[in-house]
């Protein structure tokens, strides 16, 4: 009988060691892993965007997290003890806004102010052909969906012979100018500049003579005659 209390007895210490052991492992891994707030603090200064969704595993050994940012959505298990990231998967990409084409044009414009004479669109970049008030030409390229300048070269001065105003446009400004009715308008070429020469009819069977630069739009001069 005493050898079966002496073995019952060992028997109860065994199981007891062994609950005392699971405890204090236990108590170990809670008292090593970080708090919520400590991972989210962690994962949010390492990576953009908002952590919006935290639980914990069961072992307590993981956190699960959902990170939103201006990319998508993305799910994260992270260690509980280091918030080291075990793994990243983005679950929802998000569509990226781009910038309009007057939006773009504005960019553009503020990196080379002028007039705006050509403009074309390949893929997510707008490029803009720009002439400058003193006659110099840029092209400027625009990012639409970086939403930012990516270059703004000048042209050679060969280059800039391919794009004066319209005759149109010269017998626009003309009759602005003037507030007349623009009749015809030549193209001349005057100490190595073009010359739009514009014919204006004015009220009173008067009549005007407007040079513009071909390249500015600028006025140059107005003759009016009787």
């Amino acid at each position: 009988m005493n050898k079966t209390i002496k073995a019952a007895a060992v028997a109860a210490a065994a199981v007891l060691a062994v609950i005392i052991c699971t405890f204090l492992i236990i108590r170990q891994i809670h008292d090593d892993v970080l708090s919520k707030e400590d991972v989210v603090k962690k994962i949010e200064a390492s990576y953009e965007g908002e952590v919006t969704k935290v639980t914990q595993s069961k072992d307590k050994k993981t956190y699960d997290m959902i990170l939103e940012n201006p990319k998508g959505t993305y799910f994260i298990k992270a260690d509980a003890a280091s918030a080291d990231v075990l793994s990243m998967n983005r679950v929802k990409a998000m569509n990226p806004t781009v910038l309009t084409e007057k939006e773009a044009e504005h960019l553009a414009l503020g990196r080379v102010p002028g007039i705006v004479k050509k403009q074309t669109h390949q893929n997510r970049v707008a490029t803009y052909t720009i002439q400058k008030e003193n006659g110099e030409t840029y092209e400027v390229k625009v990012d639409m969906q970086a939403k930012a300048v990516v270059s703004a070269d000048r042209i050679s001065g060969e280059d800039q012979q391919k794009t004066p105003i319209t005759k149109q446009e010269a017998k626009t400004i003309a009759e602005r100018e003037t507030g007349g009715a623009a009749d015809d308008a030549d193209l001349e070429k005057s100490e190595g500049t073009l010359i739009f020469e514009v014919d204006v009819d004015l009220p009173d069977h008067k009549e005007a003579t407007v040079k513009i630069n071909a390249y500015t739009g600028k006025v140059a001069n107005i003759v009016y005659e009787d």
